[in-house]
């Protein structure tokens, strides 16, 4: 739960009209959300077209629809989280402009990704953290907690750190005393860090 300033300024300002608290919707709410966008959508074209004409607006009114379903069940009134910030979706959409909706729903987006289980984003501190868990016993670490987005930079992180290793350039400076130790397949096993 996290509370947002509702993105809408007073005229000629940049003071916020208000703020609103919002929440991440569960599996149940979100379908809910999905079946009532349908519901709507086919409504509205039902009511506006012939039913033999083509619905080349479904699509549009119903990714519409699924933001206010969704913001109508995650918003809520700041003074008592419980209650819906909104009174229907009907009066959201009456009330509220598209560019509202769509900045509301962007505000969602990033709380949810926030405030959910999921790691979403990670500084480079916390990457080289992940590889060095990796390295010590990978299984304790699932990258189930991370974001898609989080696995495919850390992937990169790691990539490029290894690139660096592989094509880094010798320190000048005298040969080792001692021939260097060797695995089983002929390799060179690198001394251990002092």
């Amino acid at each position: 739960m996290k509370t947002v300033d509702y993105p809408r300024s007073m005229p000629d300002s940049e003071v916020q009209v208000g703020q609103i608290i919002m929440w991440p919707l569960t599996q149940n709410e979100q379908m809910a959300s999905n079946a009532e966008a349908d519901r709507f959508a086919k409504k509205l074209l039902r009511e506006s077209q012939k039913k033999d004409e083509a619905t080349l607006g479904y699509d549009s009114i119903y990714s519409n629809e699924v933001a206010v379903q969704v913001l109508y069940r995650a918003c809520r009134d700041v003074q008592n989280y419980k209650q819906a910030a909104f009174p229907t979706p009907s009066d959201m959409r009456e009330k509220i402009t598209a560019d509202e909706i769509g900045g509301l729903f962007a505000l969602y987006c990033s709380v949810a990704a926030e405030v959910g289980p999921l790691v979403t984003r990670m500084s480079d501190e916390e990457m080289e953290a992940w590889v060095v868990a990796l390295a010590e016993g990978g299984a304790q670490y699932p990258f189930a907690l991370l974001s898609a987005e989080c696995q495919q930079r850390l992937l990169s992180f790691m990539a490029s750190r290894l690139h660096s290793f592989w094509t880094a350039t010798p320190s000048a400076g005298s040969p080792p005393d001692e021939p260097l130790p060797q695995t089983p397949d002929g390799d060179v096993d690198a001394p251990a860090a002092t």
